[in-house]
């Protein structure tokens, strides 16, 4: 059972990184239905559980009550479709350091599992290299977000977080194990091609991460020699305690080569952590925490309270949009509190303890090796990944859910290596627990892969893959996103299909029928879209440009007013006062000049509600300045201003009082 189990887990890696590198759910759903498998092949190992050493049910104990809170504050989520995503990483990273915690040193599953890592790191160095040459290549979807290297992954940060940590395991294993020669030969190279696929990121943050890694490794390795008493002990010491003092060193000219290659050529260190954006995230993100300081807002609360926190006077005009806050203790914090963060930092702190007390612990020895490659290699893991949650969201996907979970696993103590296992062994208490906990992970692993994977076997050819149904077939393209939404229900799947029904109605030569279905088809995916997440201003704007093109003009005021009101100093961002402003002054300037839809009684009151829905927009477009960049406004909004401030101005040369709009 260990090697299905091991094989299971690699595929279920291979899909999470090739498939589900991204905070879309439902891509989450291939990797969830192997790594149900790898739990599930593991259960014989969880029912012979029994004591661990060095306090391992200490830091299980943390894991669960930190768990537990995210899962409790999860279900109280404003926006369900978040909580469902936090809650599936949770299971995930829960359902990887429990394979980790019960997979047996020295047995085939954990071998498995890092010859896996060493042949995503040759993958993705690959690919990394034609990204390098070919910014375009993004096998094996149509295109990326990203421009620089970026393997498997959508991201370069992601890239990097997953190779220092493979690089990591790797690596440890290596030093500590005693593996067959060619399965050494083949960790050698993998650390090899994972700390060069860092290099090709070109994520500084991964290099700082990485290092960080390794300064923890090569301190284990020298503790490990003092336990063990080995004659080399005292240059590992040396070493160990040299290795920060030359990595310091090395920082400057090395990351100065790493500004020059992004094109920077400020190498200050501020400029280094990107210290205008970076903190003004950290300063929204504390600012947010304010509002609900205990229990935090929810689920990737963060994405919609910023708005209302971001001063353009004090911040800039022009804001990251970004959900997360690339600092994932702070994440917590706003989401759930900083009762969960304490509670998350707390358990990687005693997680760390324990896995350190148990690479202390005992005796040493060849039948040790294998126990210490493991512990090792998951606190070194834990280290680099936890560290670079600094610089990006790391364990908002599923990847970093499941290494850091793995990571958490491997560091905790285990029992010392035996030949066989006895399956008649009376299982423990804590045995049953275990594997209660496995068959619960296992059900929700099952269900969420198996939905997500209908789910993301109809959206791929529409959104992923080089199908472009949209293009080729855009009535059997909306057939293949309504049944998606059926099962898997999400705002930004509602609005990603909204915008691809809003960009069918602008294609030449369809009749205006056509047109006007597609149009009123957006409309409906984006009123979806608010009623899911009705906190998006993106949503609101959209849906009420599109309700302004039918020309249903009270529906369309309604969502500006609440757009304006949702995306608080982010106008920059979404632009709502800006086209309600356009959206009154082409509704008001066509019922104005056009006298002979109206009878002549009508024609005064027409110029006086064209006359105040004009000094609306004129105000709406004075605010929005205040908040946005000159260049952002551009010559449209120039023209606007323009063209308003001519007719107001003649309007009251001809004495029209105004009124309000009916």
């Amino acid at each position: 059972m260990q090697a299905i189990s091991g094989i299971c887990f690699a595929i279920a890696m291979a899909l999470a990184v090739s498939l589900g590198g991204q905070t879309l759910d439902y891509t989450w759903g291939p990797a969830f239905l192997a790594l149900a498998a790898a739990v599930l092949a593991m259960i014989p190992e969880a029912w012979q559980s029994r004591r661990r050493g060095a306090g391992t049910w200490f830091a299980v104990s943390a894991l669960a009550c930190a768990s537990a809170w995210i899962l409790w504050r999860c279900w109280g989520s404003p926006v369900k479709e978040f909580a469902r995503s936090d809650a599936l990483l949770v299971v995930g990273m829960l359902s990887a350091g429990l394979w980790g915690l019960f997979a047996r040193a020295e047995g085939g599953a954990i071998r498995i599992a890092i010859a896996a890592l060493a042949l995503l790191g040759f993958a993705n160095f690959g690919i990394g290299l034609c990204q390098a040459r070919e910014q375009s290549f993004a096998w094996p979807f149509a295109s990326r977000p990203g421009l620089s290297p970026s393997g498997l992954f959508g991201h370069y940060n992601h890239l990097a977080d997953f190779s220092l940590v493979s690089a990591a395991f790797l690596a440890a294993r290596l030093i500590f194990a005693r593996d067959r020669i060619l399965e050494r030969c083949l960790q050698a190279a993998g650390v090899l091609a994972n700390v060069a696929c860092v290099a090709i990121s070109q994520s500084r943050g991964g290099m700082v991460s990485l290092s960080a890694a390794a300064v923890v490794l090569v301190a284990l390795a020298a503790l490990v020699a003092w336990r063990d008493k080995t004659r080399h002990r005292k240059t590992l010491g040396i070493v160990a305690v040299a290795m920060p003092i030359v990595m310091a060193a090395l920082a400057v000219p090395v990351l100065k080569h790493f500004q020059e290659r992004r094109g920077i050529q400020d190498s200050s260190l501020e400029r280094f952590a990107d210290n205008k954006s970076r903190l003004h995230s950290i300063g929204l993100a504390v600012d947010v925490t304010a509002n609900h300081p205990w229990t935090g807002g929810g689920s990737r609360a963060f994405g919609w309270e910023k708005y209302a926190a971001w001063k353009p006077s004090e911040s800039g005009m022009i804001a990251q949009n970004d959900d997360f806050v690339h600092n994932e203790l702070l994440q917590v914090a706003t989401d759930y509190g900083w009762i969960g963060a304490l509670l998350v930092g707390l358990a990687v702190l005693v997680t760390g303890l324990c896995g350190l007390a148990g690479v202390m612990s005992g005796e040493g020895g060849l039948a040790r090796k294998a126990t210490d490659a493991m512990a090792c290699g998951g606190l070194a893991a834990m280290a680099g990944t936890l560290v670079h949650s600094n610089f990006s969201f790391v364990t908002h996907t599923l990847p970093g859910a499941l290494y850091l979970g793995l990571a958490m696993g491997c560091a905790l103590p285990r029992k010392q290596p035996r030949d066989t296992i006895d399956s008649g062994l009376r299982p423990s208490l804590s045995g049953v627990v275990a594997c209660a906990l496995a068959l619960g992970l296992v059900a929700v692993l099952g269900f969420a892969g198996v939905k997500g994977s209908m789910v993301y076997r109809d959206l791929w050819p529409v959104f992923f893959g080089k199908e472009h149904l949209a293009s080729v077939a855009p009535g059997l393209a909306m057939d293949h996103v309504h049944k998606a939404m059926e099962i898997w229900p999400g705002s930004e799947l509602a609005g990603s299909s909204a915008r691809l029904a809003r960009a069918i109605s602008q294609r030449k030569n369809l009749e205006e029928s056509e047109r006007v279905e597609w149009l009123s088809e957006a409309a409906d995916l984006y009123a979806q879209a608010v009623e899911l997440n009705p906190f998006d201003p993106e949503w609101a704007v959209n849906r009420a440009n599109v309700l302004s093109t039918l020309g249903r003009n009270a529906e369309a005021e309604r969502e500006f007013e609440r757009a304006i009101a949702l995306e608080g100093g982010m106008e920059g961002n979404f632009r709502a006062r800006y086209y309600y402003a356009w959206h009154l002054h082409s509704r008001w300037y066509r019922a104005w000049t056009r006298p002979d839809e109206h009878d002549a009684s009508d024609r005064e009151r027409r110029a006086s509600e064209a006359l105040g829905a004009f000094l609306r927009a004129r105000e709406l477009l004075r605010e929005a300045a205040t908040m946005t960049e000159l260049w952002v406004r551009g010559k449209e909004e120039a023209d606007l201003i323009k063209g308003l401030d001519e007719t107001i101005e003649f309007l009251q040369g001809a004495k029209v009082t105004p009124i309000p709009p009916r």
